[in-house]
């Protein structure tokens, strides 16, 4: 497919190096913002900057018709570089309040620019093993930051970490000046706000596509913000002890996307999308009755639930691309702001838990029973909506 189309290998690159700078601070963002703030509130900053991600998402069409998506992305990449050399350096809370609120934004903004060239390049390819492959490159990102990440916070200190994030972002700048531009633009649909989402949600097959992707979201938003306080402030692991539960715990985003994309072609996602959320929902649940600092235990239920999530997220998204064309770009937008909704509620519901449980890890009790709920959204699919 490469050397059919060799654009679609650079933004395999890019998307490479963006979720490396991504990963490389996602699952230590929370713990940064501890150091200012307490844990409870650290989250609700998470809300914030995910109310304004969903504004942005919507507004994004309109912006790609006036400025067009090359610039867009050289700007959107550009301030985001600028806004991590700010977090590298800074010392104050109000700086880093409005700082990280607009990091996410511009970070959620560039997944969607990356969804929407996918989509326009993998056309004459088979929809699960493009996005497939796509995911099990991004997701090779994931599992070399989280080893690495570990080890130099084991020694250095946090700021260290967004500094990389910046040079690494600095990369991406240049790799999308130099070899994304040219692209195609496509022919974006001129629907208003309100017009696209009512159609999106009269459509039973984006809507249930993202309920699952909401479901999900939420999954990874509790996990990516509360599992490194817990693991570290509570049960005592190191950061190099958590670097390597996180590595492992991973690889299934690396393994699995690929040849579950080209089965998914073949057989359709239903039966996959019920085997993902039974895994992760019971293995939650398994993380609430474990209490004790035994780094093999939590890398073995971690792994569970990676499996599972990286089941759910190939087949949930090979859903959802299946039944839009390049054009619908306010359909993905749509679908993306299950990410920003996932964490303006996750950090809700969990300082309601912390207020009403007596500890901690009742957050996974309330997870593990939640995603119980793909379960029954998963079996709804019909072999008509494949």
């Amino acid at each position: 497919m490469f050397i059919d189309n060799p654009k679609l290998k650079n933004i395999f690159s890019a998307g490479f190096l963006f979720s490396f700078h991504l990963a490389l601070t996602a699952y230590i963002n929370s713990s940064f913002l501890s150091l200012f703030m307490k844990e409870k509130d650290a989250g609700l900053l998470y809300t914030l900057g995910s109310i304004v991600s969903i504004i942005a998402l919507l507004l994004i069409p309109k912006i790609l018709r006036i400025i067009g998506s090359h610039k867009f992305l050289l700007w959107s990449a550009g301030i985001t570089a600028i806004f991590l050399l700010i977090l590298s350096m800074a010392k104050s809370i109000w700086v880093i309040i409005p700082v990280f609120i607009f990091y996410l934004t511009f970070s959620t903004i560039i997944v969607f620019f990356l969804d929407e060239l996918l989509l326009i390049f993998s056309k004459n390819y088979g929809v699960g093993k493009i996005r497939g492959l796509y995911l099990a490159i991004i997701s090779a990102a994931w599992v070399i930051a989280q080893s690495v990440s570990g080890t130099i916070l084991f020694k250095l200190h946090f700021s260290f970490l967004y500094f990389i994030s910046f040079i690494l972002m600095t990369v991406f700048f240049i790799v999308s000046f130099f070899f994304l531009r040219n692209l195609p633009e496509p022919r974006y649909d001129r629907m208003s706000i309100l017009k696209s989402l009512k159609i999106f949600s009269k459509n039973k097959n984006l809507a249930r596509s993202y309920k699952i992707n909401f479901l999900l979201q939420f999954f990874y938003s509790f996990m990516v913000i509360y599992t490194p306080i817990y693991l570290n402030a509570h049960l005592g692991f190191t950061w190099s002890e958590i670097g390597i539960i996180f590595t492992i715990m991973l690889t299934p985003f690396v393994i699995l996307p690929f040849p579950l994309g080209k089965y998914s072609d073949k057989i359709g996602e239903r039966k996959m999308l019920m085997f993902g959320f039974t895994l992760v929902s019971l293995a939650t649940l398994a993380l609430f009755v474990i209490k004790q600092h035994d780094i093999w235990i939590w890398t073995l239920i971690l792994f569970i639930t990676r499996v599972g999530a990286s089941t759910i997220e190939i087949m949930s998204d090979v859903y959802f691309f299946k039944h839009i064309t390049p054009e619908n770009d306010e359909y993905i937008g749509i679908y993306r702001d299950a990410t920003p909704l996932a964490y303006i509620l996750a950090p809700l519901v969990a300082f309601a838990i912390f207020t009403l449980t007596p500890s901690f890890n009742y957050i996974y009790l309330f997870l593990g029973a939640l995603m119980l709920c793909g379960i029954y959204l998963s079996s709804t699919i019909g072999k008509s909506d494949i």
